[in-house]
């Protein structure tokens, strides 16, 4: 019996929900951008059956939208409804560093800081993708640090909004490299608070550096 592994008991049809939803959320597919399924599924290498199945659940959790003519879209880029996104993040994302401030220790403060330089280097080399991967698993390890799993729940829901405009930022937008560079000089704003239990210098911090990309836009 101690020859047996663990066998992967999640369905096709969730694996294939779980690609497309971290693909959106990382910013892998740009802002109005047309999805279809035959095209998702010769990617992904599957049938077309639980592609479709996972577009309808991020169609219903917001992530995309069905057309009426029945194509998939990713929500288009709108300033109103970024500046309304981003205002809730910012309430939702500062307090989530505030409680993280609240029960801070130091691997947490060492998670934060590897990622930041892993950030940073990434920037360096210019390589949009680890840029994005670093700057994700940033925030993650921060707010994961306030140990409010409900929380977080609601955070990947709102970075599952984001990501899109945020990938089309770094892709797109020229000085994108200099931007995530002062990026990382606030995240270290960040890593100082939570290294001090400071909650509203964290607060602050984390809210500094949402809306500091935000501007960009």
């Amino acid at each position: 019996m101690d020859k047996l592994t663990p066998v992967d008991i999640t369905t096709l049809q969730e694996r294939v929900y779980l690609r497309l939803r971290s693909a959106i959320s990382q910013g892998d597919f740009a802002p109005g951008e047309v999805l279809t399924i035959r095209t998702l599924a010769a990617s992904l290498g599957t049938s077309a059956m639980p592609v479709r199945e996972a577009l309808q659940r991020l169609v219903a959790e917001k992530a995309l939208i069905q057309q009426p003519n029945r194509s998939i879209v990713v929500p288009p880029f709108t300033v109103e409804g970024h500046r309304e996104l981003i205002r809730i993040r910012t309430a939702i994302e500062s307090f989530a560093a505030r409680q993280a401030a609240l029960r801070t220790n130091g691997d947490l403060v060492e998670r934060l800081r590897r990622q930041n330089v892993k950030m940073r280097e990434a920037v360096e080399r210019k390589d949009p993708e680890k840029v994005l991967d670093a700057n994700r698993a940033f925030h993650f390890a921060l707010y994961s640090g306030s140990q409010m799993p409900q929380l977080l729940d609601i955070i990947e829901g709102l970075w599952l909004r984001t990501g899109p405009y945020l990938g089309a930022a770094i892709r797109k937008i020229p000085g994108a490299d200099q931007h995530f560079l002062t990026g990382t000089s606030l995240h270290e704003r960040v890593i100082q608070a939570i290294e001090k239990g400071d909650t509203a210098a964290a607060g602050r911090a984390l809210s500094l550096d949402l809306w500091f990309t935000a501007r960009r836009f």
